[in-house]
């Protein structure tokens, strides 16, 4: 292996007056060299883990980013234009993956959104992509079978894997160094089929800031963050919450009240089957109907550039009466 990785470690690992921060070329000249195949397993963990105790940096999130966006135009180029980018990479522990059902009446509204995410097996929560196959959704392995979905119904999702084994790998290293890494910071960053629009959902405070910020030096064109349910883009409704926004080159936020007063989540009732029920109108669900609202709310405000809270409401509701009430199916098994 090349020797060009060893110095980005030890710029990192000097000690408490040696050690620095990488600048945007290092960050991407060393995600170009992890992605290209030139790093040893040691250094990778080394790497992400000095990197993980002091949380990565702004101008380290624009190089990876810069690098994995290049690095992913070099594979099948979709040849589709893509309106939303869906990362969806958190899992729900204590609710259902309510968003899911937001970005489908997106899609039946006609938006054409791609979700990608990953699934780490043996955690407790639902990811997305459970949810996806249980409602007998079909998952994408392909730029074709994107193209496919995107053309019959505006939706498609494919996980991590089929984007790039390196980046899915990365985010398995957390089975042997316990701990996530800044890959997920990226996975969520990279739009990786170049949607006009992407929402990123953020669990800890100060990585909304940290992901509209490099937004801005990434020079993205639209861009909505916000501290969602367990981390994923998912509006909580029994929390107040503020939507950041980067959009016409200017960043800007607005707080929004919570939606619901009490404790409706029911965290030990996780049936699938309050998806499709909720979806079809069989059974209004107390918590689903907001998260799912609000959720909508914040994005088609996003879309359609929509400031006012109660206006990106009423989308919310048009987009929702709106919907095909027979597309999902009753989970299976």
């Amino acid at each position: 292996m090349s020797n060009a990785f060893t110095k980005y470690v030890k710029i990192l690992g000097r000690g408490k007056k040696g050690s620095r921060t990488l600048t945007t070329e290092e960050a991407d000249h060393a995600m170009s060299l992890i992605l290209s195949g030139q790093v040893e397993s040691e250094q990778l963990g080394a790497f992400w883990m000095l990197i993980r105790i002091r949380e990565e940096t702004i101008d380290e999130t624009v190089g990876f980013t810069e690098a994995t966006r290049q690095f992913l135009s070099e594979k099948e180029v979709l040849g589709l234009e893509i309106d939303l980018d869906w990362p969806a990479y958190a899992g729900k522990r204590n609710e259902l993956p309510w968003f899911l059902l937001a970005a489908l009446a997106l899609a039946d509204s006609g938006v054409k959104v791609v979700m990608h995410g990953h699934v780490f097996k043996g955690e407790e929560r639902i990811f997305v992509e459970e949810a996806i196959r249980a409602l007998d959704l079909p998952i994408c392995h392909s730029c074709m079978e994107i193209k496919e979905n995107i053309t019959q119904k505006n939706f498609a999702y494919i996980p991590l894997q089929d984007i790039d084994s390196q980046l899915s790998d990365m985010m398995d290293l957390k089975y042997t160094l316990g701990l996530r890494s800044p890959v997920n910071t990226v996975v969520r960053m990279m739009n990786p089929f170049v949607a006009s629009h992407s929402v990123h959902g953020v669990f800890h405070t100060g990585y909304d800031i940290l992901h509209i910020s490099a937004s801005e030096q990434l020079n993205d064109p639209s861009v909505l963050v916000f501290r969602g349910g367990n981390g994923e883009a998912e509006v909580n409704p029994e929390r107040d919450v503020t939507l950041w926004k980067w959009k016409h080159g200017v960043a800007s936020w607005t707080s929004w009240p919570k939606a619901e007063k009490e404790h409706k989540r029911l965290k030990h009732h996780l049936d699938l089957s309050r998806l499709s029920d909720h979806w079809s109108g069989k059974q209004i669900d107390q918590f689903g109907e907001q998260a799912v609202r609000q959720t909508i709310a914040s994005v088609a405000g996003l879309i359609h550039d929509v400031v006012s809270h109660d206006e990106c409401l009423v989308l919310a509701d048009q987009i929702w009466t709106n919907r095909d009430r027979n597309w999902l199916s009753e989970p299976i098994g």
